[in-house]
């Protein structure tokens, strides 16, 4: 049985999970299985509003498709809040991903740490969500910082600590029918991949670097690419336009066994296409916006 992986030291970020933000929290789970994606029971979310521990609920609610490393959450609106006002403004703008979670030991110390680096976070969230294990119910518990949209316009953005990661990895969830197993990277396309890349340098705590064509994140676990719109133009098949910039465009996969993956999609009729020998790349449309790159083994997701 997969089992999870370990959570970052003191000092490491890892890549947590995207977010596929959807206008329907019944079809596009049902889709997303239909990929070969086993998902999680549905749950609504909740945040702390008080020291006794109250909680609210924070409008939205998810399903996700775990892996040994990292997720894949499916997010959609529950209600009218600030919170699902903003997943509705980005759908407004394209389907797709829209959420990149970092993970990190302490987000209560980071959160006060950002100030100094010039950033200037909103409140520290407590969320708080269901679980079910052992034929009882338990709550998963993290804390999340995020950034205010107008100073991260790439999408939500955000640090989280997992305080019950045991309740979040469960072994019977990490076994995916398409063979993916790992989350291990997420592309931008921004007009200003330096400026963007220092801004994330700045949040993360993690040197920004030049790599020519594209700026990369010095990430411990995952890739985080800042790529111009001509250079996004250039990894894609033709037909595949982005949205206008800034724009999560692309997620990265591992899976166990590449001609496993690429024959389950096939079979069940996905438009799967090799852009390289070692690589399989679903395009937008068939994953409900979200471009799918997947690959398998330890090296980087993208080449350029």
């Amino acid at each position: 049985m997969p089992i999870p992986a370990l959570p970052p030291g003191p000092d490491q970020v890892f890549l947590d999970h995207v977010g596929l933000f959807v206008p329907d929290l019944e079809a596009a789970p049902r889709h997303l299985e239909s990929l070969g994606f086993r998902l999680t029971p549905f749950v609504a979310h909740r945040s702390n509003t008080g020291p006794a521990g109250e909680t609210e609920p924070s409008g939205t609610g998810n399903r996700c498709a775990m892996f040994e490393e990292g997720y894949l959450e499916i997010l959609g609106a529950t209600a009218d809040t600030p919170l699902a006002r903003q997943l509705q403004a980005g759908l407004a703008r394209y389907p797709g991903l829209h959420l990149i979670a970092f993970q990190v030991s302490d987000a209560a110390a980071r959160h006060a740490d950002l100030p100094g680096r010039d950033l200037t976070p909103q409140p520290l969230v407590e969320l708080a969500r269901p679980v079910f294990m052992g034929g009882g119910q338990s709550m998963a518990r993290f804390s999340v910082v995020r950034m205010p949209p107008a100073d991260f316009p790439e999408g939500r953005i955000q640090l989280v600590t997992h305080h019950t990661p045991e309740l979040v990895w469960q072994p019977q969830f990490l076994d995916q029918p398409n063979g993916i197993s790992a989350l291990t990277g997420v592309l931008l396309c921004v007009n200003d991949p330096a400026e963007v890349a220092g801004r994330f340098a700045r949040y993360l705590d993690r040197p920004a670097r030049n790599r020519g064509e594209y700026w990369e994140l010095a990430l411990d676990r995952g890739q985080l690419l800042m790529v111009p719109p001509a250079t996004f133009a250039r990894l894609r098949p033709a037909g595949v336009t982005p949205p206008e910039p800034p724009y999560i465009a692309e997620a990265a996969f591992r899976c166990q066994h590449l001609p496993a993956t690429e024959d389950y999609l096939r079979q069940r009729q996905w438009l799967v296409e090799r852009p390289t020998e070692d690589r399989l790349y679903l395009p937008p449309d068939e994953a409900l916006g979200m471009a799918m790159l997947i690959h398998e083994g330890e090296q980087a997701p993208w080449r350029f």
